[in-house]
């Protein structure tokens, strides 16, 4: 499925034992916590430098996260 979005950084599952600043992608009707297949859940290098730019994605949606394939920004 192809989503696109504008890739933000801000706190997620705050009061909880995970709570941490995620890479979040924010479409017109949905918010995802950004994951690589693969990727280290906490930090993930290539897609903090996707923060702040506008993205087209494919990926797999589970529950809030979408675990993408590949991207290009636009």
């Amino acid at each position: 499925m192809e989503h696109t979005g504008k890739v933000v950084k801000k706190p997620f599952a705050v009061g909880s034992k995970s709570e941490h600043e995620a890479v979040i992608l924010v479409t017109e009707s949905d918010e995802y916590l950004l994951r690589r297949q693969g990727g280290n859940p906490f930090y993930d290098p290539d897609l903090e430098k996707l923060v702040g730019r506008t993205i087209r994605c494919e990926g797999i949606v589970r529950d809030y996260t979408l675990i993408i394939k590949n991207w290009s920004e636009i």
